[in-house]
């Protein structure tokens, strides 16, 4: 019975504790979209009092974005009143339904009409589902492809202010090494940008591996460049999480763009190289020979800076490499202590608790022993009480007996001692009307003679102190008594 009573309650505790936190949770949530709604009033004011003010100076520039945040807010309003009425839809179709179930009838018709109903509601909650389901996706795409030019379009800015500095790169085997503005200084702009691009972000791979790598071309060019190859590739390279995915597809774009602009660059420069060499051979055609010499002089130099420098990138890379490798290492060897410490303070809190609630359940073993001693103790004290008791009447009772059945025979005595008085009076009445007889004449005139006190009443004629009352008192007389 104790342990049903106790598990009662501890259900009941359960219970009670898992609606405090529903109610938590949902009080947090109320108040997270509250804190929502007040940021997102301070935008709509901000965007109407700087962006879209009448007295702005770029008012002509923003006006196309003000007409399209109109036209969104329109289109929102419309889903939303649409979305509105499917919902009275449904929800009048399931009154309706309600209203079928009152009058239950059992025949096959009424079975019949509730299925077609069922199917009626099904088939529209279902197609509501489906509609929105796909509007949900629509906006998912809308909302990857727009993150993805927003980081393109960052990280375009970072390389174009960085572009205009000086970066300077790290020292390998303790040896100074050159800049990177020494390094393309004789390069084009763009050539420059897309090597500084490489330096800074790990190579043609993005610090990828090369299966890795490939293994991500291979699933873009699969789906032609479209967004949706990013929810299949999770799976195809479980050493990359979604979001390393979505920045390394960043990442390549802007890889794209700045290999373009390289490539427009060197055949702008080898254009201009041609013209510049036409030039030449018609101004100066004896020192042909001598330019070409030249020229292919300077080319060579030029590849060989070129794969100098490549082959110190590539150390430099090698030892980032090494180094984040190490990092990694010694990151996973501090979480892995981590983990353990965390493991032996549960283990420890755990035992712990077991102690304090094998404590607890001795505790309270032995206050119920000792609850069970003391009834023991007070059921055969009560029952000594009892047996006592009884003797004690057992003693007692016959003495009342006798003492009452004296009373009974003492009032039954004096009982007939009054019967018989009482029969004597009569006896003794009737003997004296027996032998006594009254006869006593009527005087009618009697009854209009005075009384004897009458008579003496008028004899007494001396004067009392008593005399005419001249005046009473009484209390006032309320006005609305006194009349007129």
């Amino acid at each position: 019975m104790a342990s049903k009573v106790m598990q009662s309650t501890t259900d009941n505790h359960d219970e009670t504790k898992n609606s405090k936190s529903d109610r938590a949770k949902k009080s947090e949530l109320i108040r997270e979209i509250h804190k929502l709604e007040v940021q997102i009033q301070a935008m709509e004011r901000e965007k109407s009092t700087h962006i879209f003010s009448k007295r702005s100076d770029f008012r002509a520039d923003f006006l196309q974005l003000e007409e399209l945040d109109t036209n969104s807010t329109s289109e929102r309003k419309t889903e939303k009143i649409k979305v509105r009425q499917q919902l009275e839809k449904i929800s009048h179709m399931v009154k309706r339904f309600h209203r079928e179930l009152k009058d239950v009838k059992p025949t096959p018709e009424f079975v019949e009409k509730l299925k077609l109903i069922m199917e009626d509601i099904e088939g529209t909650i279902n197609s509501f589902k489906e509609q929105q389901r796909y509007k949900y996706e629509e906006l998912l795409k809308e909302e990857r492809s727009t993150y993805l030019e927003i980081k393109n379009l960052e990280k375009r800015f970072e390389t174009w202010s960085q572009s205009s500095g000086c970066i300077s790169s790290r020292p390998v085997s303790g040896r100074p090494v050159t800049s990177a503005r020494d390094i393309t200084k004789d390069l084009p702009p763009e050539v420059a940008a897309f090597q500084r691009f490489l330096q800074q972000t790990g190579g043609v791979r993005g610090g990828w591996d090369e299966y890795d790598h490939q293994t991500f071309l291979k699933f873009r060019q699969k789906y032609k460049g479209r967004i949706v190859f990013l929810d299949q590739l999770p799976s195809a390279i479980p050493t990359k999480t979604e979001t390393e995915i979505r920045e390394h597809e960043s990442w390549y774009q802007e890889y794209l763009f700045l290999q373009d602009n390289k490539k427009y660059a060197i055949k702008k420069w080898r254009e201009k190289k041609e013209d510049e060499k036409e030039d030449v051979l018609s101004k100066a055609g004896q020192d042909e020979e001598t330019e070409i010499e030249t020229e292919k002089k300077k080319q060579q130099k030029y590849l060989e800076k070129l794969q100098e420098e490549k082959s110190v990138r590539c150390a430099q890379v090698n030892a980032w490499k090494v180094q984040k490798e190490l990092e990694k290492a010694q990151a996973e060897e501090r979480r892995l202590q981590e983990e353990m410490m965390k493991q032996r303070k549960k283990e420890e809190e755990r035992k712990r608790q077991q102690d304090i609630k094998q404590k607890v359940l001795e505790m309270k073993q032995q206050r119920e022993q000792e609850e069970e001693i003391m009834k023991e103790k007070q059921k055969l004290q009560e029952q000594e009480e009892l047996e006592i008791k009884q003797r004690i009447a057992a003693k007692q009772i016959p003495k009342f007996r006798n003492r009452d059945q004296q009373k009974l025979e003492e009032k039954l005595f004096k009982e007939r001692l009054k019967e018989e008085e009482r029969i004597e009076k009569e006896l003794l009445k009737e003997r004296i009307k027996q032998n006594t007889e009254y006869n006593v004449r009527r005087d009618p005139s009697r009854l209009l003679k005075p009384t004897t006190g009458w008579k003496q009443r008028l004899k007494d004629n001396t004067p009392n102190n008593t005399g005419p009352v001249l005046h009473m008192p009484h209390r006032a007389i309320p006005a609305w008594r006194q009349g007129p």
